[in-house]
Order: structure tokens, then C-alpha cells, then sequence
């Protein structure tokens, strides 16, 4: 039975906002949560300081007990530089307008072994959380939040490099230069599949070549984006035999509409956590002779986590294209994917 206690489950209210803006690192609103002559003391430590010494410790608190009062809090906390969760008693004073006057933090916690367990692991979801929040309120130049990780290509002078979305030295987040010149502006990494050539694929009579294709790159903002193309050649074979005789040709007559070649699909993305983030149903139509078929899909990526991604064609069939009496031109191609990496 779960033993934690949730930040809005703490009785009074000075200390409940002090620990949310605490574990969520949230300095507006603990600017209006303490008192200007706040201090706080770490025991173990014998260290004291204000609020922007407590606020830079990146202190966690997992809270298991409170006082009757609500002013003094059990849990587990985390604690530069501390790399371990300790067990920790959380003394608080409050002045007369209810904002938090003085911390005091011990190591005198009484937990019990099903506490301490879940106290960890409620310590560990508070960093992510945590995290979560920062990235979320921080705005770059453009006034957008960006996830951890994000990529951006950024000039310095007339050269691009790639820069990401993370902590810089003092802690601030920003873009930070990688150190990755990027040697061609426009595509930053591209793939195919298969690597090697098209993928042929045929039936007696006729014959499809294709090859999934995608180039990772930059928007009109410099944020990156994914370009997906599918490109394919119809051909028909100039005569049939059981032994496979005769030579392929690409398509050159002229076709009425339902004979042109076309090839249909599901393309699919999905994230490195399994999801789906896109699916749908494709289909590459050729023109005129000699009906080459080509589909192509953006995917902007500038919202998405950092991570590894897959695109997908699966189930694709090759119909149309010129056929003498009788034959059957459908042609089942095979899955193809390409694994791809978003963020810097």
C-alpha cells in the first residue's frame, strides 16, 4: 500500500508551496514562497545558506510523514553533492504572513524499510519531473521551450554547426555549440533502404525496383526535419517462359489511367518509446512513359523528443503497368525501414 504523500496532501500551506517549488525548480514562485531573511542549514554538511545556495543545490524531497503541525516532513531526499538518496527530517519556520522563514535539515528520519524503498523511487520520478519542468519554462530567442536534446543548426559567423538544447556551463539553459560543423547546410545525415541499390521485386511478367529513402535536415527555422521519399520503377517483360526468359523493359506505352503504375503502402513513424507518432496510407502514381512513381513525406521534428526513431514502408503492392492478355502486373514488395536518430 503506498506510503508517500503528494505535495497537495501536505497540511500547511507555506511548506507545501516550498516543496512544490522546490522539486519542481520553480523560482518565481518560491521568490514568493520564502521570506527575504530565509536561511536554511544542512546538518550533515555543516552548511547554511540562503535561498539561491538551497535553489542551485538541486535539493529534492520525497515526502513519507508530516507533523501535526505540517511544519516538520520525513522522506528521502536528494542533495549536492550527494550522489546517494538519504533518509531526512525537514524542519520548517514560518513567519507571521505564512511564508517560510528557516529550513533545518537532519538526517534523523525514522523510515521504515517499505518508506525508504518507495521514498527512492519517488526521488528518482521527482528528478525527471523536475527536468520535465526546467526545459518547459525556459524560452530561447524565439520565445519557444524546446525538450532536452533538441537539435538546431545555428551559425557562428557565416559557418553552421549543430547546436542542442541543454545545460551550458554555469547551468543555464541554451543552445550549446557541439562543436559539429556542419559540412553541408542543408542535409545533416541521409539514409536509405536498402543501402546498397533498389530492391527488385517481381512477378512472371512484371517487375518493380524501389528504394525508401530520407534525409535528415534543417526547416526554415533551423530546427530538423525528416524527409521521406519513395521512388520506384515499373518494368514488363518483353516475352514469358517458365524458364524465366526474356528481358525487362521499363514501361513505354502510353497507358489509360487505371493501367498506370502505382504503388501503394503504409508509412509509419514511430518514436524510440514505441509509439506511433504517424501512420498512414501512401500512394505513388506515375505521369507519363516511362512512369516513374515517387511519394515524399516531411516530418517536422522540432517537438519531438530526443531519441531513436523508425520510418517504415510495410505492405506495399506494385498494381498497373502494361501487361499482355492474361498476365497479372501486381507485384508484392517487401517491408522496408530506416532507423534514424533526432536530437544532437
Amino acid at each position: 500500500m503506498p506510503t508517500m504523500l503528494a505535495v497537495e496532501d501536505l497540511t500547511q500551506q507555506a511548506v507545501r508551496a516550498f516543496v512544490y517549488a522546490l522539486n519542481t525548480r520553480d523560482g518565481e514562485i518560491m521568490h514568493h514562497t520564502v521570506h527575504r531573511g530565509f536561511s536554511f542549514t544542512v546538518k550533515a554538511l555543516r552548511q547554511s545558506g540562503g535561498i539561491k545556495q538551497l535553489m542551485s543545490s538541486e535539493a529534492l524531497l520525497a515526502v513519507a510523514a508530516q507533523s501535526d503541525d505540517g511544519l516538520t516532513l520525513a522522506g528521502a531526499m536528494k542533495y549536492a553533492p550527494f550522489t546517494q538518496t538519504l533518509p531526512a527530517r525537514w524542519v520548517f519556520t514560518t513567519d507571521g504572513d505564512d511564508r517560510v522563514l528557516s529550513l533545518t535539515v537532519d538526517d534523523q528520519a525514522e523510515l521504515t524499510d517499505e518508506q525508504r524503498e518507495e521514498a527512492n523511487g519517488a526521488v528518482e520520478e521527482l528528478e525527471k519531473q523536475a527536468t520535465a519542468a526546467v526545459y518547459a519554462r525556459v524560452r530561447d530567442d524565439d520565445g519557444r521551450t524546446h525538450l532536452p536534446g533538441t537539435a538546431r543548426r545555428r551559425k557562428i559567423g557565416s559557418v553552421p554547426y549543430l547546436h542542442a538544447w541543454k545545460p551550458g556551463a554555469l547551468g543555464a539553459i541554451s543552445w550549446i555549440n557541439t562543436g559539429t560543423k556542419l559540412e553541408d547546410p542543408e542535409v545533416f545525415k541521409s539514409f536509405a533502404s536498402p543501402e546498397s541499390g533498389d530492391s527488385v521485386r517481381k512477378s512472371a511478367s512484371s517487375r518493380v525496383d524501389f528504394r525508401l529513402s530520407l534525409v535528415l535536415g534543417w526547416d526554415g527555422d533551423d530546427y530538423q526535419k525528416a524527409v521521406v521519399t519513395l521512388d520506384a520503377t515499373s518494368y514488363f517483360k518483353d516475352g514469358t517462359s517458365i524458364l524465366d526468359f526474356g528481358t525487362w523493359i521499363k514501361e513505354k506505352h502510353g497507358l489509360v489511367d487505371r493501367a498506370v503504375p502505382r504503388v501503394t503502402g503504409t508509412l509509419t513513424l514511430t518514436g524510440s518509446d514505441g509509439v506511433v507518432i504517424s501512420t498512414e496510407e501512401i500512394t505513388a502514381k506515375g505521369v507519363k512513359p516511362p512512369y516513374p512513381m515517387s511519394f515524399t513525406r516531411e516530418y517536422a521534428l522540432a517537438g519531438l523528443p530526443a531519441g531513436r526513431y523508425t520510418v517504415a514502408l510495410t505492405g506495399a503492392v506494385k498494381t498497373g503497368g502494361f501487361q499482355f492478355s492474361g498476365d497479372d502486373s501486381t507485384v508484392d514488395m517487401d517491408d522496408r525501414s530506416i532507423t534514424f536518430d533526432v536530437g544532437a
